[in-house]
């Protein structure tokens, strides 16, 4: 049976993923130094940089089963210019990207006192997987 990882090592490698696809992509992607504010990648767009604000969830059986929410805290997050959430598939290690702007990351958003979350089926009926075409 497939053990999930740490949040650490699952943050980790959901940004390490961010950061190899959008230098697939042919932009220049940075890991954002350790403890930077309100975000984790930096991805310069026409000369300009933007940062992106990534949350890693992984599942073993099916995203839809085993992916209930993206926890954000928009208080300290909410000026991300763009949120990756990262479907992981254990089995596979295979990552499906949502890319959203701090708008569309709004819209799915739901606060509560201490925190607040992104609903996955809100984001999978607004946005189309792997498709990073709000980021170019």
């Amino acid at each position: 049976m497939l053990t999930l990882l740490s949040r650490l090592q699952a943050g980790t490698l959901g940004e390490l993923l961010t950061v190899a696809k959008l230098n697939s992509l042919g932009h220049a992607a940075y890991i954002s130094p350790e403890g930077a504010p309100g975000h984790d990648v930096i991805v310069v767009i026409a000369g300009l940089a933007k940062s992106i604000e990534v949350k890693t969830r992984q599942f073993r059986t099916s995203p839809a089963q085993d992916i209930t929410r993206w926890p954000v805290n928009m208080t300290t997050k909410g000026g991300a210019d763009f949120f990756i959430f990262i479907e992981l598939d254990l089995r596979t290690l295979t990552p499906t990207f949502y890319v959203l702007t701090n708008a569309q990351a709004r819209a799915t958003f739901r606060d509560y006192i201490g925190g607040g979350n992104c609903y996955p089926p809100e984001v999978r009926r607004l946005i189309t997987p792997n498709d990073f075409s709000a980021v170019l």
